[in-house]
């Protein structure tokens, strides 16, 4: 498999290397947010309701040849995405179903950026040859395709930066939700993967060294809080302008509205709108059961006690 994507890397290189500059620029949109904030269902709303061009379970296993990816899927895959049980809104931890179902893919990050637990990268620390080769990519898949990029990926909430620095054109959309909920849900998920409530679960803020040092229930209750401290601080840095907030619950109980939103905010970044599905009108919004549990309190005074003091 390595022989393959070596190859495939190659190939790519070279494509990229006798490829005109792609143009016009189509800005791509990123999805990001604290883990469990919402980030999937709005990623698998926007892919069926307008024309973007997005990883999916078929493309992600070509992270080092995305372009020769994204051309085969094209060739060979239906347009529109593809059903499983009358469902295209099922994921679980953030993976979808079927191969044009949603996909972080999160190795095509990791050519250019850390993985493990330290992952923020602030401007500056990314090479000019990383980020050409970033933009290349990025932009060339979107000229093939003829449509903007969407992307989700929770760890791109600590790479603003160097994003922003490769692609001065995206625009972020950041997805929101009560903080004790999604805390709650980090902690459940942490149980469902490792079997530990003490186990690290998804995106690791640049505070996390501090934060580990702490009990579960302040450390998912921290992972949230910094989590959107960091896009708050690239926000001022950046301009508010290339942000959009989401918010989950009001998204779940009025999608027409908050589409709405959404397009207005694409429409001022250049950025073209073409529908494709119709999309529910709503969805349930997934409530945390932390009444009367101990851990679910106690997330609740961390809460409170953190947010009042930021």
């Amino acid at each position: 498999m390595k022989l393959v994507h070596k190859v495939l890397g190659y190939l790519e290189r070279t494509l990229l290397l006798i490829s005109k500059n792609p143009e016009p620029v189509r800005p791509p949109v990123f999805i990001i947010g604290a883990p469990r904030s919402g980030t999937t269902l709005l990623y698998q709303v926007l892919a069926n309701r307008y024309a973007f061009t997005y990883f999916t379970n078929y493309t992600a296993p070509f992270y080092r040849a995305p372009v020769i990816g994204f051309w085969l899927a094209k060739k060979l895959l239906r347009e529109t995405p593809e059903q499983q049980d009358g469902d295209v809104y099922r994921s679980e931890h953030g993976r979808t179903r079927g191969p044009r179902g949603p996909h972080e893919c999160g190795e095509f990050w990791y050519r250019w950026f850390p993985r493990g637990e330290h992952v923020y990268v602030a401007k500056g620390e990314t090479t000019k040859k990383a980020l050409k080769e970033l933009r290349a990519e990025v932009l060339h898949v979107s000229r093939m395709m003829g449509a903007s990029m969407l992307i989700k990926n929770v760890y791109n909430s600590m790479r603003i930066a160097p994003i922003l620095e490769a692609l001065p054109e995206a625009v972020f959309l950041v997805c929101r939700r009560d903080p004790a909920a999604t805390a709650h849900s980090i902690l459940r998920c942490r149980t469902e993967t490792s079997g530990r409530k003490e186990n690290w679960f998804s995106l690791p803020p640049k505070e996390i060294d501090r934060i580990k040092s702490k009990p579960y229930w302040e450390q998912v209750v921290e992972q949230v809080y910094y989590t959107y401290n960091q896009i708050e601080e690239d926000k001022r840095d950046f301009g508010a302008g290339k942000f959009l907030n989401i918010q989950y619950e009001s998204f779940c109980r009025d999608v027409p509205s908050e589409l709405s939103r959404i397009e207005s905010f694409l429409q001022s970044a250049d950025i073209e709108i073409v529908f494709r599905d119709a999309v529910p009108p709503s969805f349930p919004v997934s409530q945390a059961r932390m009444t009367g549990s101990e851990d679910g309190e106690r997330i609740k005074a961390a809460v409170k006690k953190l947010w009042n003091q930021g």
